[in-house]
């Protein structure tokens, strides 16, 4: 009770000095306040982002690796993907659900299709035909694969099919095939059909571009239209024209077709995790289970958290912005603590003359910190929260701002809008998330205070220092 006494009464004597390091004190827990706000409330969001869109793995081809070794060993192959592969790298306990597309060509002798070259084609150039192969007995070009007409995509889900999920595509007659349809079903384009006259109920003929003979025949139970994105109406909208010769079938069909050709099918598959932090949980899995080190395991983050991207650099900022300022605020505290005691020197030899022990008088100067402390931390911390909010939506403004500027410069290098890079997508600039609410909890407002500790520690220590060092009899000797 008397260390408590005597270090009030220390304070009130030295009110000027214990006031500046009341205001230090102050300012780094305001400052500490606003970083850890940011920092936790920017993570959460993140955290919740990232969770809200489940990461979507996939498989892809290293041929620079291949090409390396095959280069080295000229007996190098891949073992190419099956769907049998497929299912058992998604029978796995981190991978909530997963799909995977087959595709392949085929071509038609009943009908025709949406020949593509008509509207690229030069007045003074003649097209190649879809082999390759130039009108009037030109030459043909022997290093294309044959090629049909025609693209049959299947997937072993259709609700994966993005381009109706995003509306771009949608059914206008007839009706979806479904993922138990095991028929020779297909939907087409309302231009394919427009083109040959078909209707729902029809069936349509093809076979393999590689051997005639081999024909299928498909009954149509659906048409569907492709729409423009209107925010490309100043370029040519390529997924629209690549879709009227797009077929969709079943996959029982389509393992028909392959069962008699497989050299030009395409097996593409796609793995989404029950949680983001198992992709390399995920992937050294399925490496056990046989996947090639030729192909890379990739994953969709960086465009789930591109529209993150000012909120993830301002939470970086504001954690590099704490330890910073308690590094400064602890080496001025230090300084001022160490004049301090040197300026109190001759009032730690009489007590210690009288008897009070090394540990009472280190826990007394301690004790007047962690006094100034406690109430710089509630000043400090109210201060903190009321400025936390603004200071987020400043700083964040000013972020959005430094992003659309570097679009701009884009833009205008390139001479208009429409040239962002395939792997951005939609994640455009004007795209990002402009909202950080600031979250503030019992969490934080222990962080905040273990911040004073920590200060009251480090400075505390410097008077633990000085006053072992003192020896009371030299002091009161030497006092001028």
């Amino acid at each position: 009770m008397y260390i408590l006494k005597n270090a009030w009464t220390n304070i009130k004597r030295n009110l000027g000095r214990n006031v500046l390091i009341g205001i230090i004190i102050l300012v780094v827990t305001a400052s500490s306040c606003i970083a850890i706000s940011i920092n936790t409330s920017g993570n959460k969001l993140i955290d919740s982002y990232v969770n809200k869109n489940q990461l979507e793995v996939s498989f892809n081809l290293d041929m620079k690796n291949f090409r390396q070794d095959k280069n080295s060993n000229s007996d190098t192959t891949i073992d190419k993907l099956t769907v049998e592969d497929i299912n058992k790298y998604g029978d796995s306990n981190y991978v909530s659900s997963y799909y995977y597309t087959l595709e392949t060509s085929l071509s038609s002798g009943d009908i025709e299709a949406i020949d593509m070259s008509e509207i690229f084609k030069k007045s003074d150039e003649a097209p190649d035909d879809n082999y390759g192969n130039k009108p009037d007995g030109g030459e043909e070009n022997h290093s294309r694969p044959s090629q049909g007409d025609f693209k049959i995509t299947a997937y072993s889900d259709i609700s994966y099919n993005e381009s109706f999920v995003e509306g771009t595509s949608k059914i206008v007659d007839g009706s979806m095939i479904t993922n138990e349809d095991k028929e020779n079903n297909i939907i087409i384009s309302e231009d394919l059909a427009e083109e040959n006259d078909l209707e729902v109920g029809d069936t349509i003929t093809l076979y393999s571009p590689s051997d005639t003979s081999q024909t299928y025949e498909f009954k149509i139970v659906g048409i569907f239209e492709t729409e423009s994105n209107s925010s490309d109406d100043n370029f040519m909208n390529m997924s629209a024209l690549n879709s009227q010769n797009q077929i969709y079938t079943t996959v029982t069909a389509i393992n028909k077709i392959l069962e008699n050709d497989d050299n030009t099918n395409s097996l593409n598959a796609r793995f989404y995790l029950q949680n983001s932090d198992d992709f390399d949980k995920f992937e050294k899995e399925v490496r056990e289970k046989g996947l090639s080190d030729y192909y890379q395991v990739s994953n969709n983050i960086d465009q789930i958290t591109a529209t993150l991207k000012p909120i993830q650099n301002i939470s970086n900022f504001s954690l590099t912005f704490l330890i910073i300022i308690l590094i400064v605020g602890a080496i001025i505290l230090t300084v001022i603590n160490m004049l301090n005691i040197r300026d109190r020197k001759y009032e730690i030899g009489v007590l210690r003359s009288i008897g009070m022990s090394k540990i009472k008088l280190i826990t007394q100067l301690i004790l007047e910190l962690f006094i100034i402390a406690v109430i710089s931390f509630i000043i400090g911390t109210a201060i903190g929260y009321g400025l936390s909010q603004p200071a987020t939506d400043k700083i964040l403004e000013q972020e959005i701002n430094s992003y659309q500027e570097e679009q701009m410069k884009t833009e205008n290098n390139f001479g208009g809008k429409g040239f962002d890079r395939p792997n951005r997508g939609i994640m455009a600039s004007s795209n990002y998330i402009d909202d950080l609410k600031i979250s503030f909890n019992g969490i934080t407002i222990l962080e905040l205070f273990g911040v004073s500790i920590l200060l009251v520690i480090v400075s505390g220590s410097v008077s633990a220092l000085f006053v072992t060092k003192y020896e009371p009899n030299k002091i009161l000797q030497n006092r001028n």
